[in-house]
């Protein structure tokens, strides 16, 4: 997948303006985001929905023809990948993360089975003699489990790397070869054959044909392939294709995910590609056809499933979770803590787990958030005109204050207390972490967004709308600064350099300002409107690009400006330093949390 190792876009959901899922709520003041995560593979179910694996929160999620999500966890499910519909009604699935094979009533009962030879499990089908067949990855072997939990195993020259398999139209199975680049195919009497050709170049994804043909994808030269049962290759490519997986559809076509180019594709079997986009596919992975006679897929980056009608019409479904979050921030547990304003809620994401999120009726619109020294969590409650605070356990605490008008950005001080922005009232405002609130205006305040302490002990904000950097001591005394390169500054972060950066998105540039006033403003060609800014551990500030082309940037003490457009930023705003070394960042625009490691 192109830009995996320098980008981890994780456990992301995609809303906006698509059709939204039914939520699945988890019983308590918690509400647990466990439907989509890093969505993989998709299956047809016998109950006419469609099943998929959730590799990001190790889970088994079903979602209905209307777009209602369900899903399914357990001790039994470990990081699973591949999955089908069974003869016995069930859904047969593989784990990576325990060596093994899951079952799944539609009820969602799990049962799990393990067997000498199962090794590191990737794809699996239904064969013609009512077992399940499946690719072992890790020992180039191909395996197959009766419905009684009954598990053989079979190797051969022919067979290396397996990834994904497919019941042919000759009776036999045919997979894809990732190692050795080629087609195997084994009869159910483990009987292996292989076929190679100059055209296969990492093949992954397939599936039979209406023409009798096995169609595969070749992920190295993003083209699609095509094999006569008697072993005869011809290969097609088009524009803005990166095929994954394939499937095929009700059309007489085949389909497929195009993971690096955003789209879904379709192939006739006589050669022609078509390439339908649309808002919602994010980093499609898996791919087949409903009960509705419509294609679903998984989106891997924005854990979301998407349907495309077989004219091109491209819908999308989400889970729960995150939406519309703006602001992010290192919290004393680890975590990174973030709002969000579209679900008025504080979310929180540890590596590698489940993201959470705190909703309380007093929370209304959260901007910004900022760990203070007291080990919670402050941030401003826009429409409620407050300030709120919360334990790493999610207890919220309320504080109202003269003064407090449609707060934005917060910080903590230097003082041990929050200072944060007044948008509506155009002040500062300062809150001791016992909750008593000052008010502070001045000349050199209009419109304050963010705010950050200083390498001066004093308090920096930035003014949108009268173009200008604002300074606030502890005593309260405002400055204002004003400078060409000030046009229409948002964000704000002290640098390693003893100065501060900022972003201005009406100049297209990150500006730096010495605690004396000089301004400079540095260029970034890869970025129209610069959002979010915060200093790296690498001594560079990191920023996001909220408008087209969306990315995240990177900029050094010396001015070097980079960045780095992926698919799966999509409007990116809050951006901070994680406890990991990493950046991680919100996606506005996806209801997504991004993360990318420093070395880029």
């Amino acid at each position: 997948m192109a830009g995996a190792g320098a980008l981890l876009l994780v456990l992301s959901l995609l809303g906006g303006e698509l059709t939204r899922a039914a939520a699945v709520i988890q019983p308590g003041r918690l509400k647990i985001y466990g439907g989509i995560d890093s969505a993989t593979a998709i299956a047809a179910g016998p109950d006419g929905s469609l099943w998929f694996t959730n590799q990001g929160n190790n889970s088994i999620g079903r979602i209905s023809t209307t777009g209602v999500v369900s899903n399914f966890g357990g001790t039994n499910i470990r990081a699973p990948i591949g999955i089908t519909a069974g003869p016995d009604g069930a859904l047969w699935f593989t784990n990576e993360g325990n060596n093994s094979i899951g079952r799944m009533t539609t009820a969602g009962a799990v049962t799990k089975f393990t067997g000498i030879g199962i090794d590191g499990p990737n794809g699996i089908t239904a064969g013609p003699d009512g077992a399940l067949w499946f690719t072992n990855y890790a020992n180039d072997s191909i395996g197959r489990i009766t419905t009684a939990g009954v598990v053989s195993n079979f190797t051969g020259d022919g067979i290396g790397g397996p990834r994904r398999i497919t019941s042919g139209p000759d009776g036999a199975l045919w997979f894809t070869n990732y190692v050795n680049w080629s087609i195997g195919r084994i009869t159910t009497a483990g009987v292996v054959s292989n076929y190679t050709d100059d055209s296969i170049l990492g093949p992954v994804g397939i599936a039979a044909g209406s023409d009798d043909a096995l169609w595969f994808v070749n992920v190295v030269s993003s083209t699609i392939g095509r094999i006569t049962t008697a072993g005869v290759v011809t290969h097609y490519s088009g524009p803005h294709t990166s095929p994954f997986e394939i499937a095929a559809g009700p059309d007489d076509a085949l389909w497929f995910t195009n993971v690096a180019h955003n789209s879904i594709g379709r192939i006739a079997t006589t050669g022609a590609i078509t390439v339908y986009a649309g808002t919602g596919i994010d980093h499609p992975v898996g791919i087949v056809a409903g009960s509705d006679g419509a294609l679903w897929f998984t989106n891997n980056s924005n854990a979301s499933i998407g349907r495309v009608t077989t004219a091109g019409q491209v819908a999308n479904f989400t889970g729960p979770g995150i939406s519309a979050p703006e602001a992010i921030t290192a919290g004393p547990d680890g975590s990174m803590w973030f709002t969000n304003r579209g679900s008025d809620s504080i979310g929180r994401i540890a590596r590698g787990r489940k993201p959470v999120s705190f909703r309380t009726p007093r929370v209304k619109s959260p901007r910004g958030i900022a760990a203070g020294d007291d080990g919670a969590l402050w941030f401003t409650s826009w429409e409620h005109n407050t300030i709120g605070r919360m334990t790493t356990k999610g207890k919220v605490t309320i504080y109202k204050g003269q003064g407090i008008d449609l707060p934005t950005g917060i910080a903590a001080g230097p003082d041990g207390a929050l200072w944060f922005t007044n948008e509506g009232n155009a002040s500062i405002g300062r809150i001791s972490t016992a909750g008593v609130v000052t008010n502070y205006t001045g000349t050199g305040v209009s419109d304050p967004l963010a705010i950050t302490a200083g390498p001066d002990g004093a308090m920096w904000f930035t003014n949108y709308f009268n173009q200008s950097i604002g300074r606030i001591s502890m005593a309260g005394v405002v400055s204002n600064y004003t400078d060409v390169g000030i046009r229409a500054p948002s964000g704000i972060a002290a640098g390693s350099d003893g100065a501060l950066w900022f972003t201005d998105g009406g100049n297209s540039t990150i500006g730096r300002m010495t605690t004396g006033g000089v301004v400079t403003g540095y260029f970034d060609a890869g970025g129209a409107w610069p959002t979010g800014i915060a200093a790296g551990p690498d001594g560079a500030l990191w920023f996001t690009n909220y408008n087209p082309p969306t990315s995240i940037g990177r900029i050094t003490t010396a001015g070097a400006v980079t960045t780095y457009p992926r698919a799966g930023i999509l409007g990116p705003r809050g951006i901070a330093a994680g406890p990991d070394g990493a950046m991680w960042f919100v996606n506005f625009d996806a209801n997504s949390i991004g993360r990318i490691t420093t070395g880029a």
